[in-house]
């Protein structure tokens, strides 16, 4: 597809268990198919070799809450219930043998909400979750780009793209590049972004590079790029597992000449283009609430805990339940004088 046609141009929680089953919220089983990689055992094998060497595993069913969950289990550590690149749990349909019994789970997926009702009837202090877009809404991909239209991003990504073009040359890209140069710039400039924001860097441990190399020997991996002569712009590594496409890793050239146009979301077109002319059902942005994700994306699954809360927390839960009445009930005291903060330079 050529990017003309791409993008329509013309011319050269840890939420409460309740949310799910409201009436913004769409019926479980929309759930379970395709289900999430996460719970394949083809991906949690991989999990095993890299984070669990030399220990012997097997992937069981557990029950929590009324739900099953499929789990990798590993001699001497139980069921893995968190662990980097397992981005959230998702209910499936029961194996042969009978679930384990799991007291509870978290970042489990509470229910499919659109996003605009997300966004509208959730707090933002509760909210977490993975975005997502399902094609089963968009017959044709001019469809989709409507809706992109409607919420007023096309124009902008249009112009960008043209004026990209304009500076870098025709732009190339490939839903899966298997170039040498793909996975080391990919964990370099995410590690760049690490280091500019503060945090962690991912990839400075073995095991995470490991990851990807393994996904790659598995022939589970699919690296998408965008290249303009040769040069790479910006890199998704994900894979695509049952008619669902998704990923963990998403990073750009961080040439400060090229930010201004936003080279993630060029590529991020191309993808979905190709993800929607593959028939697949759905693209998954996994987890995290980036304003990118909610831009692109029809829905959210909200994440949070699946089965009963600790004791602790039950009691908080009840304490509040009884004081808050009686602490609206009270008479107010007098009124106390508003103090303006100082202005600091954000809000001057």
């Amino acid at each position: 597809m050529s990017p003309s046609a791409l993008l329509g141009l013309r011319g050269p929680d840890g939420g409460p268990a309740s949310w799910a089953g409201t009436a913004a919220c769409e019926a479980p089983d929309a759930l379970q198919a395709p289900p999430a990689i996460y719970s394949s055992a083809e991906f949690l094998d991989i999990i095993a070799r890299v984070y669990f060497p030399r220990r012997a595993s097997q992937v069981l069913d557990y029950a929590v809450g009324g739900e099953v969950f499929r789990l990798l289990t590993v001699a001497g550590h139980g069921p893995v219930v968190e662990q980097t690149f397992i981005d959230f749990h998702q209910s499936v349909t029961p194996g042969p043998l009978r679930p384990r019994p799991l007291a509870r789970l978290n970042l489990a997926c509470r229910g499919l909400w659109p996003v605009e009702a997300y966004r509208r009837r959730v707090p933002e202090r509760l909210q977490s979750g993975a975005p997502a877009i399902l094609w089963r809404d968009f017959p044709a991909w001019t469809d989709y780009l409507e809706l992109l239209r409607r919420r007023k991003a096309l124009a902008e990504d249009q112009r960008r793209r043209r004026r990209l073009v304009e500076q870098v040359g025709d732009l190339r890209f490939q839903v899966d590049d298997l170039e040498g140069d793909v996975l080391p710039t990919a964990f370099a400039w995410k590690s760049a972004r690490d280091r500019e924001a503060g945090r962690p860097e991912l990839f400075a441990q073995d095991a995470h590079r490991a990851f990807f190399h393994q996904l790659r020997l598995r022939g589970l991996l699919r690296a998408s790029t965008l290249r303009a002569e040769g040069r790479l712009l910006s890199i998704w590594l994900g894979a695509v597992h049952r008619e669902r496409w998704t990923g963990w890793v998403f990073t750009f050239n961080p040439d400060p000449s090229l930010a201004r146009y936003s080279l993630g979301r060029h590529l991020l077109y191309d993808m979905l283009a190709h993800s929607h002319g593959e028939g697949h059902r759905e693209f998954d942005f996994s987890i995290g609430l980036e304003s990118y994700k909610l831009g692109f994306a029809t829905h959210v699954r909200p994440l949070g805990l699946a089965g009963a809360l600790p004791w602790r927390d039950r009691l908080k839960a009840t304490a509040r339940h009884w004081i808050e009445p009686l602490r609206r009930s009270r008479p107010e005291g007098p009124a106390r004088p508003a103090v303006r903060p100082p202005l600091s330079e954000e809000s001057v």
